[in-house]
């Protein structure tokens, strides 16, 4: 199945859902940062995240970024999503030697008890809208659920469901339900009470998720046989990282530094996607030629993205 966000309104009651798989960009992006099983699955569930929480977006370039810092050996998070349905992000841990050898996997412990977490919409050179939240424990459908209910005083509820086996990512879904203010109060009740007992969560785990027929199903189960799907969007993992972007960073540095970087290049990775670019000793030297004798002799950490 192909990534895609998708939003549906449940017709006679106004409630308002939306539905994510993206389980090819977290496995690509699990990939890119040589993730071991726990931190790939994390980062599948914040990528999820990031997705539904991007379903407003009104323009491609607009960015829904995620950031968390938590208590839990993962150390923390950040993923972003735009209107274009582009993904990318990382966790700071890629491998978490106490957690990965074992079975099922499990992120919980990775996330820890507590955490700072920092939403922010922008579009290029403007900051839409922030958000800080501590949410406890710290993980993603709650984080999700908060944002909305709290800060967009939207009433949300949330599922998200990410397999992962010894060998990394199998599937990586999401999906919310939302009390618009047109919304039938009683139904929504009814639907939270779904998703607080976890049958909605379970529901992900089908193999044909998202088809009509598992849609119709879902209605059935949440009382609400007349959900259609209004709006959908495709997704991906994509990066901003060039290596325009990166002969950037190196035009920051100081000519000390240059110089020491002359002779054998420079390699620059960006922490966002995991690809790495080289800068030859050449393009080096280049850049060198056009600074001035009198260039900072600051530092700039050689990262992009």
């Amino acid at each position: 199945m192909n990534d895609k966000l998708e939003k549906a309104i449940a017709g006679s009651t106004r409630i308002r859902f939306a539905f994510a798989e993206l389980t090819m960009s977290a496995k690509a992006l699990e990939a890119r940062h040589l993730c071991g099983p726990v931190a790939g699955a994390a980062l599948g569930e914040a990528l999820v995240g990031a997705a539904l929480l991007s379903i407003d977006a009104s323009r491609d370039d607009e960015a829904l970024m995620l950031r968390m810092n938590v208590s839990g050996p993962l150390g923390g998070v950040l993923v972003e999503a735009t209107g274009e349905g582009a993904l990318r992000g990382f966790t700071n841990r890629k491998v978490i030697d106490e957690l990965d050898g074992l079975q099922p996997v499990d992120t919980t412990e990775a996330w820890g008890q507590s955490a700072s977490v920092q939403v922010v919409t922008s579009i290029p050179g403007k900051i839409l809208n922030q958000a800080v939240l501590n949410v406890n424990p710290p993980l993603i459908r709650y984080v999700v659920a908060r944002y909305f209910t709290h800060s967009q005083q939207i009433p949300t509820a949330c599922a998200i469901r990410v397999a992962s086996g010894s060998g990394g990512l199998i599937s990586a879904r999401g999906m919310l339900a939302q009390r618009m203010p047109d919304a039938d109060l009683e139904a929504f009740v009814h639907v939270l009470e779904c998703f607080e007992e976890k049958r909605i969560s379970e529901s992900l785990a089908s193999p044909d998720v998202f088809s009509d027929a598992w849609l119709a199903a879902v209605g059935d189960r949440l009382r609400l046989p007349d959900i259609q799907i209004r709006d959908s969007r495709p997704l991906q993992f994509k990066c901003r990282c060039t290596r325009q972007r990166v002969l950037a960073v190196l035009e920051s540095l100081s000519r000390e530094e240059l110089a020491s970087r002359a002779d054998a290049g420079q390699d620059i990775t960006c922490h966002m996607c995991g690809q790495t670019y080289s800068a030859t000793p050449a393009e080096i030297r280049a850049i060198l030629q056009r600074q001035p004798a009198t260039a900072s002799t600051g530092s700039t950490p050689l990262a992009d993205g």
